[in-house]
């Protein structure tokens, strides 16, 4: 066959790096590969003796062909690839060459998976390898083809490293985009909203219970043009604060600044509570520093307050009931009057709560508090 040039093969390499970011266009990937070397059929493949080992991004794929491919043929696929196992990474082979022309063609897989798919004889090399399992890429001549000669087996010895980084970038995005996936899981179970946004107060994520908050109209927070807004003047320009102190901390962690606040509905109701820290940088994007993560909670929709003091700061049942009051509106003395006690004993069950709670204000821990309390089954 004519030798391909040099800009088809900078061709196949950009779409190559194309799919090692885009799982999507894979298939394309292989497909620029099998144009490469004239072939009739290539695929990128993880191959191992456990099924979630298993992936193949090819050229035309048959799905009756690769489900028996991963069905009732992957006990003869797993013996053939135990082969395969101790090639070393970036040295080409030809298929009849490690398994025998006989072997082969006598075997299920080429008989029910090869043969149909007019894959006569092939070329290879593994990519990467993880324990028993391995990738590796393959590109297949038809029966009314020749086989592949010295020269592309060379051509495909030299594009092993580019091969071998499409199929790391490909498994490192790939674990990524599982991790980001359930970490976007696990934030939606939670029964609080969180957001992240930046210094501008413009939102780059919100979960459910954030997306269900900012949809409510009666919200004490809303959206404006893409922008985190508090329905309360005063809130807004405190909220905006909170977030600014935030990123200070983020920046220096002695810095001290409020971590938490209360904001209002329009009418009185539908308060939230707010608390906000530095959010991570994302794995995928480092220009993600400097974002703020806040978590918000409907505070109509508080749980136990006592039980939430115990357990987040260690307070004595007494402590928490004084805790819990205070959260809840009451003065200290209604709170002694509540629980039989003298205001002298109040104002020392009150100096522990602040010691165990690193506050110094009872409007401080009010906040706090309020700000604080989770879905936290009581002890």
């Amino acid at each position: 066959m004519p030798r391909p040039d040099v800009d088809t093969v900078m061709s196949a390499i950009d779409q190559l790096l194309v799919g090692a970011m885009d799982e999507d266009q894979m298939p394309a990937a292989a497909e620029a590969m099998r144009q490469l070397f004239n072939g009739s059929k290539a695929c990128f493949a993880g191959f191992g003796p456990s099924p979630e080992d298993w992936a193949s991004y090819a050229t035309n794929p048959d799905p009756a062909l690769q489900e028996r491919c991963f069905g009732e043929l992957a006990p003869d696929f797993i013996e053939l690839g135990g082969a395969l196992r101790d090639i070393p990474l970036g040295e080409v082979y030809h298929d009849h060459d490690v398994f025998g022309a006989e072997v082969l063609r006598s075997s299920r897989v080429w008989q029910e998976w090869m043969r149909p798919q007019d894959m006569y004889g092939g070329i290879a090399c593994r990519l990467a390898k993880n324990g028993q399992a391995f990738w590796f890429f393959d590109v297949q001549r038809g029966g009314q083809q020749e086989g592949f000669d010295g020269e592309e087996a060379a051509l495909l010895a030299k594009l092993y490293p580019v091969l071998r980084r499409v199929i790391e970038l490909r498994r490192h995005i790939g674990r990524v985009t599982i991790q980001r996936d359930e970490a976007r899981g696990a934030l939606d179970r939670i029964e609080m909203g969180i957001a992240i946004l930046d210094q501008d107060m413009r939102i780059a994520y919100t979960n459910e219970g954030a997306d269900e908050i900012l949809a409510d109209p009666d919200s004490a927070l809303g959206l404006r043009q893409g922008r985190l807004f508090a329905r309360q003047p005063a809130d807004q320009r405190q909220l905006k604060q909170l977030v600014e102190g935030t990123l200070r901390t983020a920046q220096d962690p002695l810095a001290h600044h409020q971590a938490s606040m209360i904001l209002h509905g329009e009418d009185g109701s539908h308060s939230l509570s707010a608390c906000a820290m530095p959010a991570p940088p994302s794995v995928t994007q480092a220009h993600t520093a400097g974002r703020v993560l806040i978590a918000l909670r409907r505070l109509e929709t508080a749980t136990n307050l006592v039980a939430c003091a115990r357990q987040l700061f260690d307070l004595t049942d007494t402590e928490a009931k004084f805790a819990s009051a205070l959260a809840s509106g009451s003065s200290l003395t209604e709170a002694a009057e509540a629980q039989g006690v003298r205001i002298s004993t109040a104002r020392t069950h009150l100096a522990r709560i602040f010691q165990k709670t690193n506050t110094r204000q009872q409007s401080q821990l009010v906040s706090l508090l309020r700000s604080a309390a989770l879905p936290l089954r009581p002890r």
